[in-house]
């Protein structure tokens, strides 16, 4: 028998964080973790069903094939990817075809042998063809219920033949009624047969369907319920049933009455026995996929592909489940599975798509999305893919070419009514970077505004996430736009914007009556827009050795392990960012050698947050360059620093949180972490005696039993069942400025994922309160005194050492909502760089720097691992090869950075906000500042 429903299941949990979670429409950090975002995953093929539907699924038998259990029973099922990225029963394509005629084989038959009298074994038989019945005495039992109906054995009530020939026939009418849409018809008619046959079993596997297809699921339940009773052993009323149960949200009867279907399927062998237990594989694997249990889910589909390894839709769930666990891999060979069985299973293109586009593989990932794109008409597109399409481009920093998918994607987004404020939140934000703040406006305006035809109540939670940001983004635009001839030493948001603004932002929320009534919006923008001033070739002439050393040194940030886009827009801000430090570091060398200081405008320092006057220039004020420069790049990310935040936040511990797994999802950046991060929680827990719950009590462990465990531990659970319950501990790091001075680094964190089955979170978080800022800002400051006085000394090798020890510092320190690792590492290699010896390796494969420090105790565990393949001969005492030399050693691959000194002053080439979003977007590119 065929699969009767159609069953959206939910999106998966991120995997990522953004990304799971994170998730997300703002790109990635080159490097490191930051805070995740909301998650992200779209559905990858919009069902007309809901979440909660049903719909008939058919077999080679046709739609509404009624068939009692017989030999020449067929049965197939798809599932289709949700509406929200799940897995779901899809109706097969030859569910168009009503059942063939005769009275052999077919389904309109087999239902008529299902309401065959017991008078006549015999009669029964002609009337089916093939269909033998004796073997599991189907028809013996009929005849017993009957009686029992109608007060006893061979009772005056039971139906004569008559009865019986005219309920085939009239059932044979419903299902061809059913096979062709009239559903109520066909109801109709099965109802009377059921008045006076109320077990009859084809009538109510039949009536069942039809219910099914008009949503009645509680009706469908009844009928199948019915059918079980009269004949427990058809494995069909069960697996109907069960599907009816998923529907409704009875998971636990639904995989009950589908694990029954699995053990009767083999009674009646035949060669559709295995493939209807796939089918019941497959729903339970929908199932489990639904309770997030990533795990059994997996389980259930490999059953099904075993068994049936034809049906590519089991594949393409397969992958879903795969890929919710964080194994991008497998769930993407699943998905070349499933194209290669069915190459026009569009959703097996979409998630394979996205899959890709998570681990990273971002040109595989744009081939694989135009292939599911090229199944549409052209002029109806899938907004979904188009979306995905737009996001990958955004988060590689192709923001021109973003926009251009989204102007495609709109206008079919509003003619269907779907996705129109996730497309128009999109757009905005590249037109935002872009500098195009008339258009980002614009954009933002109407995703503020927006409502659906079907009213507010029906947005989604990320839908109403992107209006709470359109909110202060589209102020934060206007800041930008009334900036734009400031200069860029003066210009600082984090000083500029509101405290409260900032940190709602951050959160993603919906604004405060504090913020409005304490907190007028930014000026509008003039009616007429200014003409662009003109860039005279003299300008282009200074700039574009600039963005060609900024170019060559902004690659080096790429991380390369799974999760990491390439964004060409944040590489080119990076190398930027580190000429205009190197190019700083080497004047405030200069003047110390000279015997002066040099003293900077504290308007433009986040340090002074915005105040008048002058101070000396210090270690925040090298980190602002960077700062600025990853703000400017991409404006719609919370880059800010903490301490600017609220006093109320601040002093609660605002900081990032990067999960290495959540529940049964892998990160698919962080997860490599895991192990190390495992081990050094139970050097802590042991070495310290206990952990710290939610309430920051001391949870004792200092028992031998406990220790034993901790030290068995090899998974998160194993750890969980020692301490019992949510968990963390400090990682300490040694202070260098301060002898036997032991600083708080960042807390690994163990809890248990509610509402989801062996589920746990381990993460890291780093809250940032005023003690730990005062602690690590003395940290940094001496460790930046002491590059200062290294770089003035010339002693390259002790320079070196000194730039490890203060990123190390930094890193631990996390004192940005967002990007610290990103513009740690850029601070890495512009120091490097201002000190005459540039860093020219990249990094290595399956290597994070920011990890590095984060899981070492002391800055000289984090230099000897970093040192080893960063390093410039300089930095190791040794001469510097002649730039010919060094580029034939790297085989002419290796970088040749000029001289800082040769090249133009960042500061002046690049003095205001509008020159470095100019800059930014290329020369080539569409002028909009």
């Amino acid at each position: 028998m065929p699969a009767l429903f159609v069953q959206a299941a939910p999106a998966p949990a991120a995997p990522a964080p953004s990304s799971s979670s994170s998730a997300t429409t703002s790109p990635a950090d080159a490097a490191g973790p930051s805070k995740p975002a909301a998650p992200a995953a779209e559905p990858a093929a919009q069902q007309k069903a809901g979440a909660a539907t049903a719909a008939p699924s058919t077999g080679r038998g046709g739609v509404a094939s009624t068939s009692a259990p017989s030999s020449s029973s067929t049965s197939s099922s798809s599932s289709s990817s949700s509406s929200n990225g799940g897995a779901a029963s899809k109706p097969s394509s030859k569910s168009a075809s009503p059942p063939p005629p005769g009275p052999s084989k077919g389904p309109a038959a087999a239902a008529s042998t299902a309401s065959s009298s017991s008078s006549s074994k015999a009669a029964a038989a002609g009337a089916v063809g093939e269909c033998d019945v004796e073997e599991v005495d189907c028809v013996a039992q009929q005849k017993a219920a009957r009686a029992a109906a109608a007060g006893g054995p061979g009772g005056a009530a039971s139906p004569d033949m008559q009865t019986v020939l005219n309920n085939s026939i009239a059932i044979q009418l419903a299902v061809t009624q059913i096979n062709s849409g009239s559903i109520v018809e066909a109801e109709a008619i099965l109802d009377k047969v059921l008045v006076k046959t109320p077990r009859e079993l084809g009538a109510r596997v039949a009536r069942g369907t039809a219910r099914a297809l008009r949503r009645d699921l509680a009706g469908a339940v009844e009928d199948f319920g019915v059918a079980i009773e009269v004949e427990p052993r058809y494995a069909d009323s069960w697996k109907r049933r069960g599907q009816a149960r998923s529907a409704l949200g009875d998971h636990e009867g639904a995989l009950a009455d589908l694990q029954k279907a699995i053990d009767l399927a083999p009674l009646f062998g035949g060669p559709d026995s295995a493939q209807s237990r796939a089918e019941c594989y497959v729903e339970k694997g929908m199932i489990y996929q639904k309770m997030r249990d990533y795990r059994r889910a997996c389980r259930e589909l490999q059953q099904a592909v075993k068994l049936d390894g034809s049906n590519a839709q089991a594949w393409n769930v397969l992958g879903l489940c795969s890929t919710s666990q964080g194994d991008i891999r497998d769930g993407v060979r699943a998905y070349e599975k499933a194209v290669e069985l069915n190459p026009k299973l569009k959703e097996g293109w979409v998630n394979m798509g996205q899959a890709l586009k998570e681990e990273g593989r971002t040109k595989e990932a744009e081939r694989v999305l135009l292939k599911a794109l090229a199944l549409d008409p052209p002029d109806q597109p899938a907004v979904h893919v188009l979306r995905v399409l737009a996001q990958m481009k955004q988060q590689k920093g192709e923001h021109a070419a973003a926009i251009k998918l989204l102007d495609r994607a709109l206008p079919v987004a509003e003619a269907r009514d779907e996705q129109v404020i996730e497309v128009l939140y999109l757009r905005a934000i590249c037109y935002h970077a872009l500098g195009a703040a008339r258009e980002a406006v614009r954009d933002y305006d109407d995703c503020l505004g927006h409502v659906p035809k079907t009213g507010i109540a029906n947005v989604s939670e990320e839908a109403r996430q992107f209006q709470f940001l359109s909110f202060y983004q589209k102020d934060i635009a206007l800041y930008f736009y009334h900036s734009l001839e400031r200069r860029a030493k003066d210009f600082c948001p984090d000083s500029e914007l509101p405290a409260v603004f900032k940190e709602l932002w951050c959160k993603k929320g919906p604004p405060t009556a504090e913020l409005i009534s304490h907190f007028p919006p930014q000026p509008p923008l003039p009616l007429t827009p200014a003409p662009l001033p003109p860039v005279s070739p003299a300008e282009m002439e200074r700039l574009r050795p600039l963005t060609a050393a900024a170019d060559q040194l902004g690659v080096l940030l790429q991380n390369h392990h799974q999760g990491f886009l390439p964004n060409v827009r944040q590489q080119r801000a990076a190398g930027y960012a580190a000429v205009e430090l190197a190019q700083a570091l080497r004047e405030v060398v200069a003047a110390r050698r000279a015997g002066r200081q040099v003293w900077v405008r504290s308007e433009g320092s986040s340090g002074q947050a915005g105040s008048a006057g002058r101070h000396l220039f210090g270690w925040r004020d090298a980190m602002d360059i960077v700062v600025k420069w990853r703000q400017l790049s991409e404006p719609n990310d919370q880059v800010v620093w903490v301490d600017l935040l609220t006093r109320r936040e601040f002093e609660q511990g605002f900081g990032s949180h990067t999960p290495m797994f959540s529940g049964q999802t892998k990160c698919v950046r962080y997860y490599m972490n895991f192990a190390r991060a495992l081990e050094l929680q139970k050097e802590v827990l042991l070495r310290e005696g206990h952990a710290f719950d939610a309430n920051n009590n001391t949870i004792p462990v200092g028992s031998e039993a406990k220790r034993a465990a901790i030290r068995a531990a090899r998974t998160a659970e194993d750890m969980y069942q020692v301490l019992q319950q949510d968990s963390w501990v400090v990682v300490p790091i040694h202070s260098v400025a301060r002898a036997d001075h032991m600083m708080e680094g960042t807390r690994l964190t163990l809890v248990r994922v509610p509402n989801q089955p062996d589920a746990y979170e381990f993460s890291i978080r780093t809250p940032v309160t005023p003690p730990r800022w005062k602690d690590f800002d003395a940290e940094l400051e001496a460790a930046f005194e002491g590059i200062l006085a290294a770089f003035a000394e010339d002693d390259l090798p002790l320079l070196a050492s000194r730039i490890m020890t203060y990123c190390y510092y930094w890193y631990n320190f996390m004192p940005l909502a967002r990007g610290t690792a990103a513009v740690g590492y850029t601070t890495m290699l512009g120091l490097f760089w201002g000190a005459g010896m540039p860093v020219t390796a990249t990094i290595p494969k399956d290597y994070q720097v920011d990890w590095e420090a984060i899981l070492a105790q002391h800055p000289d565990q984090f230099t000897a691992s970093v040192s080893a393949w960063l390093y410039p001969p300089q930095a190791r005492g040794q001469v510097a090869p002649a730039a010919e030399l060094e580029a034939a050693a790297g085989g002419g691959k290796a970088p040749v950075f000029p001289a800082i000194d040769a090249l133009p002053p960042v500061s002046e080439v690049l003095g205001t906000v509008r020159q470095r979003i100019f800059a930014l977007n290329g020369e080539n590119s569409k002028r909009y500042v």
